[in-house]
């Protein structure tokens, strides 16, 4: 770990960053006998996460007919894992939001692009042998969480690092450049420090490997890696059909994913991304 992440991690202790109820959440879903009253407890004695949750459920995204009034209903009605996702996706908000409008305008994208990778992991961990599709919905929703650090805590303003992307250079070496380590070392620091589980905080922290390593579950990393490069894809004016080739040989072999596969996992992506009320509050 450099200098300058021990200082970003230790700024982010002293503020505890991150909302208690997001590491209840993350024990819900590592925990198979967690049920409905669990997560109506718990998302019930936080107020602010309570109407936050209710007032998105309400919305025209969701189109009940009724109101729904309690965490109770929005349970019963949307089920276990969509409620609990919501709960954590709208927990972790609050950590993209910036003080000024340029701040403003990058986090949103940041903030974009955690729910597209979210939906992207949770589709493609459908489709890989031993990967729980929630798991990855919350390791996508996370991989990009030390970016808003870097903006917060560095010791330099981000616009930095995006004038040396504007000239050509690389994310992770601009970030390095400016701040002396980068979103992803900031990333698995935090989530270690924050006490997630050691295949989160490989996810998380690996989310661009270059090359295999020893992980403790390698499908996840490499369901995170493939759905931040679909989610990026996404968002671009023009694909090619072969994107696939774009992709290290040594992640598809791990994921044993054929092109096929991979084509119809990036248009269901699309699909998703295009129709999920989660991919609403992206916007």
């Amino acid at each position: 770990m450099t200098t300058q992440t021990q200082t970003i991690v230790g700024k982010v202790k002293e503020l505890a960053v991150l909302p208690q109820v997001v590491h209840q959440i993350i024990h819900l879903t590592n925990n198979p006998n967690a049920n409905v009253r669990d997560l109506e407890r718990l998302i019930s004695i936080d107020q602010g996460m309570s109407t936050r949750v209710l007032n998105t459920v309400n919305s025209a995204y969701y189109g009940f007919s009724r109101k729904i009034a309690s965490v109770k209903d929005a349970v019963m009605l949307l089920g276990f894992k969509t409620v609990r996702n919501l709960a954590m996706t709208v927990s972790v908000f609050d950590m993209f939001v910036g003080k000024t409008d340029r701040q403003n305008l990058r986090r949103g994208k940041w903030w974009r692009h955690a729910i597209d990778a979210a939906l992207c992991a949770r589709l493609v961990a459908s489709q890989v042998d031993g990967v729980s599709p929630d798991e990855a919905y919350t390791a996508g929703l996370l991989h990009d969480i030390g970016k808003p650090l870097l903006d917060r805590y560095g010791d330099a303003p981000y616009e930095q690092v995006e004038a040396l992307t504007a000239k050509g250079v690389p994310e992770l070496d601009a970030e390095r450049h400016v701040y002396h380590c980068d979103h992803a070392e900031v990333g698995r620091a935090v989530s270690q420090h924050w006490g997630f589980p050691e295949k989160l905080v490989e996810a998380i922290g690996d989310h661009h490997a270059e090359i295999p390593r020893a992980w403790h579950d390698p499908q996840l990393v490499g369901v995170v890696i493939l759905a931040n490069y679909i989610a990026h894809f996404l968002r671009q004016p023009e694909v090619p059909d072969d994107w696939w080739f774009y992709l290290p040989s040594w992640l598809i072999d791990l994921l044993h994913l054929t092109p096929q596969q991979l084509q119809s996992l990036y248009l269901g992506c699309e699909a998703e991304i295009q129709s999920s009320p989660m991919a609403a509050l992206g916007r």
